[in-house]
């Protein structure tokens, strides 16, 4: 009894070692937000557990609902996938009116939810509006202006293009699973400026794609440091209040009065979530400038200089990209199956928001995964 109780405190005395020598302080909250509720990873009601700060939505306008409109599915295939995947909220709008809604058990009307990695795809925008009001001179500048902290790859610049098509050389190792990993800590750590200014970059910016949330993380120092406000209230200013969002948003902080976690947890409702699809519909007009928005779909983006080697044909500066049945889709996309789809040809926007999906292990495999390519046909068959 004795030496298992030396063995016992022997045991805690390593843990507590390690916690403290490789700074795993997170993994309690992680645990305590994760397994201990049932869990095996981050879910969409994560917000719950975080300091947030409110995206405000100061001049709310409704969605119309077309006289055709559903809350309900009758296409029975299309039911039968959304439910297999644990969808909590599936939204069509078609020529600028809803046109099928439906909620599962979690999911309603003005329910706010995790986009995780959609996310990226705001910020994107965000980026376009510091851009369009003076506060970024463009995409050219360079990201040590902003973050004289970190330090250049031999001397290479990085410049915000960089961060934004995910080809800054940036150290980090996207993994959703790991508990002990950087994607990790940032998630469930306390002190995002800790984690990302203690990395540096181990690649020469403009040459390999690599997907990490590193990038949209520095890109969020940036938006603040350049505007002197948070991202929230600068997104509350320039994106929030003028797409017509219906309710605050809440963005996930890293502590209390602390910092956005702007490489995921942007938590809102399926139907302001399709505005920022209507918004790309119409070239992000009354948000960010055209030529911006040309640039952000840019698609297949090139990002070896001005001879490239290589092209990324599926991921264009936070968004993503693909060809379905004939029609270009562009597409905002999360962990667990977060989706804000749209599809110029058809004048169509969805939103898929839910707890699980298909093959969405490693986010640097562009193909589409089995639901989300079902579900875009059955959507281009019913409303074509």
């Amino acid at each position: 009894m004795i030496l298992k109780n030396r063995f016992f405190l022997f045991f805690i005395f390593c843990a507590c070692f390690c916690v403290v020598v490789f700074d795993l302080f997170y993994l309690f909250p992680g645990i305590k937000q994760t397994y201990l509720r049932g869990e095996t990873s981050a879910q969409i009601d994560d917000f719950n557990f975080f300091n947030t700060r409110s995206v405000l939505a100061p001049s709310p306008k409704p969605l119309p609902l077309a006289s055709n409109y559903l809350d309900s599915l009758e296409n029975d295939s299309l039911l039968n996938m959304l439910n297999s995947i644990e969808t909590s909220a599936f939204l069509v709008i078609k020529d600028d009116s809803v046109r099928l809604e439906k909620y599962w058990d979690d999911g309603g009307l003005d329910s706010l939810s995790n986009s995780f990695s959609i996310a990226k795809s705001i910020v994107s925008l965000l980026v376009g509006c510091a851009i369009d009001s003076g506060y970024i001179k463009s995409v050219n500048q360079s990201i040590f202006d902003f973050l004289p902290e970190l330090s250049p790859y031999k001397n290479h610049d990085v410049k915000i293009r960089h961060l934004l098509n995910m080809s800054s050389g940036f150290d980090w190792l996207e993994n959703y699973k790991k508990p002990i990993s950087v994607t990790a800590k940032a998630y469930y750590g306390d002190d995002l400026f800790s984690v990302l200014l203690r990395r540096g970059f181990t690649e020469a910016p403009g040459v390999t794609y690599r997907y990490n949330s590193g990038n949209t993380q520095l890109l969020g120092f940036i938006l603040s440091r350049s505007t002197g406000k948070s991202v929230s209230d600068f997104a509350s200013e320039v994106l929030w209040s003028k797409i017509g969002a219906s309710n605050n948003a809440a963005w996930s902080l890293d502590s209390k009065n602390g910092f956005e976690k702007t490489f995921c947890c942007f938590n809102s409702s399926a139907r302001d979530f399709s505005k920022i699809g209507l918004l790309m519909l119409s070239s992000g007009r009354g948000v960010i400038s055209e030529g911006y928005f040309n640039w952000l779909l840019s698609a297949p983006l090139l990002i070896n200089g001005e001879n490239p080697s290589k092209q990324v044909d599926f991921y264009s500066n936070g968004w993503w990209a693909a060809s379905v049945l004939n029609h270009t889709i562009y597409y905002a996309r999360g962990f667990l199956g977060q989706y804000v789809v749209f599809i110029p040809e058809l004048n169509v926007v969805f939103v898929r928001l839910g707890r699980s999906e298909d093959g969405f292990e490693n986010i640097e495999n562009y193909m589409l995964t089995n639901s989300l390519d079902f579900i875009i046909r059955m959507v281009i068959k019913d409303f074509s």
